[in-house]
């Protein structure tokens, strides 16, 4: 049985008001599990505003509400939530910490809670402890996913793309020049900001360490914010439905629409579509070339409705689909 220890952030970074990087250091001497890039582990606080989960919303996230105790007061008690691990073995190796990517989670109204919420506000006053379990879980790696494959493509949305940061950094620290494979990883959030790590993605792909491609794209363009050119547009289900030479997903709704109210439905998603826009500097010929079907794999954490629709093009173009799912 896995043993809780108390480990301590000894880095925190916010990157925007709602998502944040931090490093958790393990309790005294001890050290982290050896473990493989793509894994998670449990993480746990005993401050967090408690909910319940009321169902999952529209667009494919659970949603909560408050609970309250008899005189009407949010309840407070421990909550244990596993996180992908975004450090590289290596890393953890070198510095000794474990790094994540964290979302703060929206209740009912709009209101945070759960763990994250407690995550988000470790300080002077609440403490920069954190519980976690001495167990490193999962079979959502390269060694476990991708093999006998010639390319694996990516799909990482939001703090989805964590899994992927480790793979592609461990690949970097323990290339050699014998590995064959080609990778891409499609990384879409809603702003440039929220990308997170698409500094270090691009820095990878421009050592040429190994055969690595970076597509990034954000789902929530602003006219008045200049994009950097490197970065495309479009949520990664379209953009992959792109490469692959398919409609996006909200005009496959508005032809396969039957009634007056889907069609409309149909409609309205469409007004709101942002359709997918390649980087400049790459050719969606170039990308479906290198990640033909019969030779790949496609590998997605992310959204739940981004990740269904991903599931139905790898089936309609016949490509091997894995998920990661806890």
């Amino acid at each position: 049985m896995a043993q809780r220890k108390t480990g301590t952030v000894v880095d925190k970074e916010l990157i925007t008001p709602g998502l944040m990087r931090f490093r958790l250091a393990p309790e005294g001497e001890s050290q982290f599990p050896v473990y493989e890039a793509g894994q998670y582990v449990a993480l746990r606080r005993d401050d967090c505003k408690l909910t319940r989960k009321t169902g999952i919303g529209q667009d494919g996230k659970p949603t909560y509400e408050p609970e309250f105790d008899p005189w009407g007061r949010q309840t407070v008690g421990p909550v244990t939530h596993s996180y992908s691990i975004a450090s590289a073995p290596a890393d953890t190796r070198e510095e000794g910490w474990l790094e994540f990517l964290v979302a703060l989670q929206d209740g009912v109204h709009g209101l945070p809670g759960r763990l994250s919420e407690a995550l988000f506000g470790m300080g002077d006053e609440t403490g920069c402890d954190v519980t976690y379990y001495d167990r490193i879980a999962g079979n959502f790696t390269l060694d476990a996913r991708a093999q006998d494959v010639e390319s694996v493509l990516m799909v990482g949305t939001g703090t989805g793309v964590a899994p992927f940061v480790s793979m592609l950094k461990e690949l970097q620290e323990r290339s050699d020049g014998s590995d064959s494979r080609r990778y891409t990883l499609v990384h879409t959030n809603r702003t440039e900001a929220e990308l997170a790590y698409h500094g270090a993605l691009f820095e990878i792909e421009a050592s040429g360490r190994f055969d690595f491609t970076y597509l990034p794209t954000i789902s929530r363009p602003s006219p008045e914010v200049a994009i950097d050119p490197r970065i495309g547009q479009g949520r990664a289900n379209n953009v992959v439905r792109h490469i692959y030479g398919l409609p996006t997903a909200e005009e496959d709704k508005q032809t396969s629409a039957k009634s007056d109210v889907s069609r409309v439905a149909a409609e309205l998603a469409l007004a709101r579509l942002v359709y997918p826009v390649m980087p400049r500097h790459l050719r969606v010929s170039e990308v479906r070339e290198r990640v033909d079907p019969s030779t790949s794999v496609l590998l997605t954490c992310g959204n739940p409705a981004s990740m269904a629709d991903l599931r139905a093009t790898a089936a309609r173009r016949e490509i091997r689909f894995e998920l990661e799912e806890w």
